[in-house]
């Protein structure tokens, strides 16, 4: 879509000259100028680490420059927290849902802007009108609105944050892998959203890994490297853009890294770790059955509400299981608590890094020796040489980008936060590795490093079961693939069989076993 924005016109809605921001010793952004439009559309895009996510939580107020400054509608603009950009009409959607999970969806929508009758008493009629007609016209169902939020899938929770976003009128949207984890429907309904935003004059700041979807989401495409400006261009040219980046020699298409996956079949049958037959549990997913093998990589898709998710939890000890059988290293299993499960040798990754994964108040070493601290402690009390020891070599195994161990994981990318969780359940020594979303939001390189990794797991005979929204990644990684659909196995593909279509068709329920 072309948006149409005249720069001659018009001055800028947001400018920024500049700016530098340092993390220690880490350099986030060093000297970056950035200009944005009324109407426009831009992607900032850019490896993991290369201060993205930093410049956005600058124009967002969540942290202030070292250097350099910014103006909005030809003022200086400073703001000295989120609360103050919201004010100035900078609203940020970011990639990890962060919202009140015990208050209703209604209440979020309305947090810090109430509608009030006399005396200060809360207006929830007028709150529910107003808010009935928001997420009709963003296509979101009107029946969440009492519900708590918590109880949301994350796709669910992402919509209605950029609900609530929209409702306050920004003149610049910024929204950080607003796609990353929504089906490709809900991601239409967004890029149409965005649209209509857009051509009604709000600016909009999209960050984004895909390239699949860039000619979707914006005019222009600015590309960092390293914290600093790499270039620009005004049409989705994606060598062009690789170039920039530095991440073309690690890139590849989905029809090579299917090709390069295919070097994982022919070892001969594997001896069989895990087997799962009939498993239920009731309310999530019903007569689940797959078997993985040592040093197998096997594929679980399905749309957001499938059921992956409460299948990797349930077999990781954190969903009551009603009905079934799990075998594991030959024996029967039934685990009661993900303490038990990781003790019998299964580890799981979550999808949501923020909430379920990282420790945001422990640096990176702290982080990755947390689930071996009693392996590490001799007589009660831990052994910092060894744990010095197993941490560097984390690190150095799994390439993290961390001025060194004692660096505070919040500080470090996306990507290298993803690691930071792999090197922890590494440490465990695992037979069974369950990866939910792995490399969610996370760059070309270090995605494409991630891969390797997980493919030398297998080579060392680790299990993998990988959950994956990405096709050309669990057609890449994957020796077989089951597609759920609304709680239910509805289809199993070897790799012979492993092609897009039969994995779209049986995940929409059109194709059963």
């Amino acid at each position: 879509m072309e948006s149409g924005v005249d720069k001659v016109a018009q001055p800028p809605v947001l400018v920024a000259t500049s700016i530098s921001k340092s993390f220690g010793a880490t350099k986030a952004l060093s000297d970056v100028d950035f200009s944005l439009w009324p109407g426009e559309r831009v992607a900032i895009i850019g490896e993991n680490g290369a201060g993205k996510s930093t410049l956005m939580k600058i124009f967002a107020g969540v942290y202030g420059p070292d250097s350099g400054s910014m103006s909005l509608n030809r003022s200086p603009y400073a703001p000295p927290s989120p609360t103050a950009a919201i004010a100035a009409g900078v609203a940020t959607v970011y990639q990890e849902p962060s919202a009140f999970g015990h208050l209703t969806v209604l209440e979020n929508l309305f947090m810090g802007r109430h509608e009030t009758l006399r005396f200060g008493v809360l207006d929830r009629k007028a709150m529910a009108r107003s808010a009935k007609s928001l997420l009709e016209m963003l296509g979101i169902p009107t029946k969440l609105l009492e519900r708590e939020m918590r109880t949301l899938s994350l796709a669910e929770q992402q919509l209605v944050l950029i609900a609530r976003a929209v409702s306050r009128e920004a003149k610049v949207l910024i929204l950080d892998e607003p796609t990353s984890i929504l089906t490709d429907s809900e991601a239409a309904r967004l890029f149409a959203l965005v649209d209509n935003l857009s051509a009604s004059g709000t600016a909009i700041c999209y960050i984004t890994h895909r390239f699949d979807e860039l000619d979707r989401v914006a005019d222009r495409f600015v590309v960092l490297r390293d914290g600093q400006n790499a270039g620009e261009v005004t049409h989705p040219d994606k060598n062009a853009i690789l170039d920039m980046m530095g991440s073309r020699s690690v890139t590849q298409t989905a029809e090579a890294r299917v090709a390069e996956g295919a070097d994982l079949a022919g070892k001969g049958s594997p001896e069989t770790l895990l087997v799962v037959d009939g498993l239920s549990s009731a309310g999530h997913f019903s007569d689940i059955s797959l078997a993985v093998g040592k040093g197998e990589i096997v594929g679980l898709y399905g749309l957001v509400g499938a059921g992956r998710t409460e299948v990797a939890l349930a077999l990781f000890g954190e969903l009551p299981i009603n009905s079934g059988r799990i075998t594991f290293n030959a024996k029967p299993f039934n685990p009661a608590s993900s303490r038990q499960a990781l003790a019998a040798g299964i580890a799981y990754l979550p999808e949501d890094r923020k909430t379920q994964g990282i420790f945001q108040f422990m640096h990176v070493g702290e982080n990755i020796s947390a689930a071996v601290l009693g392996v590490l402690a001799r007589w009660g009390v831990l052994s910092r040489l060894r744990e010095r020891k197993v941490v560097a070599e984390a690190m150095k195994t799994l390439a993290v980008k961390a001025a060194g161990p004692k660096t505070e994981i919040t500080s470090l990318s996306g990507g290298n936060q993803q690691k930071v969780m792999l090197a922890r359940l590494l440490a465990t020594k695992p037979a069974l590795l369950i990866l939910d979303e792995p490399t969610r939001g996370i760059d070309v390189r270090t995605k494409q490093e991630i891969h390797e990794n997980i493919r030398d797991l297998a080579r060392a005979g680790v299990a993998v079961l990988l959950i994956s929204s990405e096709l050309p990644e669990i057609m890449a990684l994957s020796e077989r693939i089951h597609v759920l659909h609304e709680g239910r196995m509805v289809r199993i593909l070897d790799r012979t069989e492993i092609t897009e279509a039969r994995i779209l068709q049986a995940a929409v329920g059109g194709e059963a076993l």
